[in-house]
């Protein structure tokens, strides 16, 4: 019986280099480019300006309302805009994406109660009147945190 084959060293390296290759390519969408490769990547593409998208503007918005709401749980929703209106309902379902796990529930029938104020005309005093609700917080931007009528 022939002796068997001796496995020449360059396979090994040739394996581990495939393995680290492939390790390398998978984490670099997580990897944040540096400010100067970011900036080389905007002149070489002739992007000027990142635009965030909605969902992205609304976890900016409502990003200071996160920690004043409990982990988990329920809360009511309130808003200036017609319910009929398909651009207020597509903000409401936005904020119940940006502050899962918390469900939001259109209604003010909760202890507490996010508001989300989009009328620059809204007269906030008659408004909480009207719904029956205490402003608790008022965040800016039109976002508040009220205390409901299961207070």
């Amino acid at each position: 019986m022939p002796p068997a084959p001796i496995r020449k060293p360059t396979t090994t390296i040739r394996a581990l280099a495939g393995v680290a290759l492939l390790v390398l390519i998978s984490l670099f969408p997580t990897v944040k480019l540096t400010k100067p490769a970011d900036q080389f990547v905007y002149k070489l593409t002739g992007i000027t300006e990142i635009v965030p998208d909605n969902v992205t503007l609304y976890e900016q918005r409502f990003a200071r309302l996160r920690p004043l709401l409990p982990r988990h749980g329920t809360v009511g929703y309130v808003t200036d805009g017609d319910p009929n209106d398909l651009a207020v309902n597509e903000k409401s379902l936005t904020v119940r994406y940006v502050l899962a796990p918390v469900l939001v529930e259109n209604s003010p029938r909760h202890a507490l109660v996010v508001g989300n104020i989009m009328l620059p005309t809204t007269d906030l005093a008659q408004f909480l009147r009207e719904k029956n609700l205490a402003l608790l917080k008022n965040l800016g931007d039109g976002v508040l945190l009220l205390q409901g009528a299961d207070r």
